[in-house]
């Protein structure tokens, strides 16, 4: 609920603490299931130049990165919402990487593809067009 109000100064600031646990603490990354992964890059999508949010979606996308059955158990929306989140940052290897795993993903599994709602389907073009020179995305 804090990135409907990424202006607001106090909401920045719980935001920037939270995301500071998240970065730092292990234990509670893997904590979230794959719906608290993808609103977790969601929300802080919302302050894409703030440094503790960076490093938690570092941390995240390293994460989705390294984890198949983690990324594998992202439903349709969630793989929008992942996907839309990390072309906030697509100058960061951990989330090139990540991202790299989601298209792979989706490139070979035609129940996913099919699954996405045309909403869905816009969100994760416009994330992957942020990618062109990536086999995976421009494929």
């Amino acid at each position: 609920a804090l990135s409907k109000w990424p202006d607001t100064p106090d909401c920045t600031a719980a935001v920037k603490a939270l995301a500071l646990r998240l970065a730092d603490e292990r234990g509670l990354r893997n904590a979230l299931d794959p719906q608290g992964v993808a609103n977790a890059l969601n929300a802080l999508s919302k302050w894409p130049d703030t440094p503790d949010c960076t490093a938690a979606v570092k941390a995240l996308a390293s994460q989705l990165a390294n984890d198949r059955n983690l990324r594998n158990a992202l439903k349709p929306q969630d793989v929008a919402h992942v996907l839309n989140a990390l072309g906030k940052w697509p100058g960061t290897p951990n989330c090139t990487a990540a991202v790299n795993a989601l298209a792979s993903r989706l490139a070979n599994d035609r129940d996913l593809r099919n699954a996405l709602n045309p909403q869905d389907v816009a969100h994760v073009l416009n994330a992957l067009s942020k990618w062109p020179d990536t086999p995976d995305c421009a494929d």
